[in-house]
Order: C-alpha cells, then structure tokens, then sequence
C-alpha cells in the first residue's frame, strides 16, 4: 500500500518541475555554516512552503553533509489523538518527486512495541509528515524513512518513545537523522508571538526538559508537535548530544506583511 500525497498543490507545489526548482532555490538561499557532521536531529516547520519552506531548507541545508540514507520523521497529528504513536505502515509515500520508500524492516520491528499502532485515518488525513518528504527527496533522493505520527503529546509519551528510539537506533546513528516536524505559536500578534518563541528557543538551547514542559502547560509557550520537540530534547540527553543550534527564525508575518495574526517557525540542529 503507497500512501497518495493530499496537499500537493495547496501546502507545496504539485508539479515536480516547480516543486524542484522552488526547494532547490530555498537551499541556495539557506546558510552553509554548520561545522559538525555529527548531527542527530533537526526541528523544521511544515506550513505552506510560501511561509515556512525557506526556514525549513535551513534544516535540510545543514545536514545534507551528513551522508544519511534514512530519516525518522516524527510529526503531530492534527485531527486524531486517541493513539501514542502510530507508524506508517506503508511501502512508500508519493509526493510530486516520486516515491519515498518507507523501511520497513524497522517499521514492523517498531509495529511490535505494545504502544504503537498504524492509525491509518491519522496519516491519510495528516500534512505535517507530508510537506517534509520534498525536502528529503531532493536532499537525499535514495532516502528511506521511518515516519511516526505523535497522537497524545505527553512528557512521559515523548521520554519512552525516545528509549524506544535509542534501542532501536542507537547503532545506526551514522546514517539515521531525526526529523521533528512542528510549527510554533499559532494566530497571536507578531509582538506576541516572538516572546512565546524567543522564551521556546532559549529553553531547547538550554536543554531544559521539565522547563520546557512547564511552560508548555502554562501557556506561556505553544508548539504543535511539542511532542516532538521533547522527545528530541530526551534523545539529545540519552546519546549526549549536547549542542542545540538555531538557524532561522521566522513567523507568517514576516512574508504576508499581516502581523496581526501570525505563526512561528523554528529551524535548528542538534549535534556535538
């Protein structure tokens, strides 16, 4: 069973041609300065690309010189949540570029954990996991990938997925690159909104897990797959990964001029 794209030609292009030109023009426009090959994740926005592609090229950008050949997406899921984790249990996903082929052998062996599932609803419904698959083909265009859909956001959720990650993973990471797909503050004015995500952005530098979901529950912060997010603040710190670099920070406003309502959006690297 291949998995059909369903924001191809409303979130992202859907003509190949257009669709390669336009990522290909946001990574000549990325920056080119991360030293460190030794990445473990990036944390990369998935609205329309008209908004958030060219933070995002900045993500892909940097760990296109770690030579992976697979990529472990985690995603939230929008409109289902009766789940912990459901995987994809497809042979591949179709964007306008092609197929992406999903692995697996690491997807069945995931498939047996007692707390993930495949919510197929969930994934023919979800964008989140989508609009990150054209980064990847023209990144790496033999990539496979391992795409989870994050149903209930908890810390506890996000510290056992990460050990259930770490044994799975942890003597691939030479090859593998966690994917965090998430936007940020969500419909606030752009004053507003850049103090959420400024406060964000300096608790994941700093690594402070419990900080992070404290404020999280107070509001005073806001991310969709803040899922995600934690679980790759618990991988970092069980594979010691110690170093969290912002690339690009930008909000909706930026692009459409409207600064009364606007979205965040966060690209950054983790690494040693």
């Amino acid at each position: 069973m291949k998995r059909n794209p369903v924001v191809a030609g409303s979130f992202y292009p859907g003509y190949a041609n257009i669709l390669r030109k336009d990522i290909e023009k946001y990574f000549s426009n990325a920056d080119d300065n991360i030293e460190s090959r030794d990445i473990l994740g990036i944390i990369a926005p998935h609205a329309g690309y008209i908004y958030s592609g060219q933070c995002a090229a900045h993500s892909y950008k940097a760990v296109m010189q770690k030579g992976i050949d697979q990529a472990v997406i985690i995603a939230p899921s929008h409109r289902f949540a009766n789940f912990k984790y459901s995987v994809g249990n497809y042979e591949s996903y179709l964007t306008p570029l092609g197929e992406v082929p999903v692995a697996e052998d690491i997807t069945n062996k995931l498939m047996k954990h007692q707390d993930f599932c495949f919510h197929h609803p969930a994934h023919q419904a979800e964008h989140s996991l989508e609009v990150q698959l054209p980064f990847l083909q023209v990144a790496f265009p033999k990539i496979k990938i391992i795409p989870i859909l994050l149903g209930s956001q908890t810390m506890k959720n996000s510290e056992n997925l990460a050990e259930i990650l770490v044994g799975e993973f942890e003597d691939q990471l030479d090859k593998t690159v966690f994917v965090i797909s998430t936007d940020l503050s969500h419909y606030y004015s752009s004053s507003i909104a850049e103090e959420k995500d400024n406060r964000l952005i300096k608790i994941l530098k700093e690594l402070e897990i419990e900080s992070m979901q404290e404020n999280f529950a107070e509001n005073r912060i806001e991310a969709c797959g803040m899922g995600g997010i934690l679980t790759l603040m618990y991988l970092a710190k069980m594979l010691k990964f110690n170093e969290i670099e912002i690339l690009n920070y930008v909000h909706s406003g930026h692009i459409s001029g409207d600064l009364s309502q606007v979205v965040g959006y966060l690209s950054a690297v983790v690494h040693k």
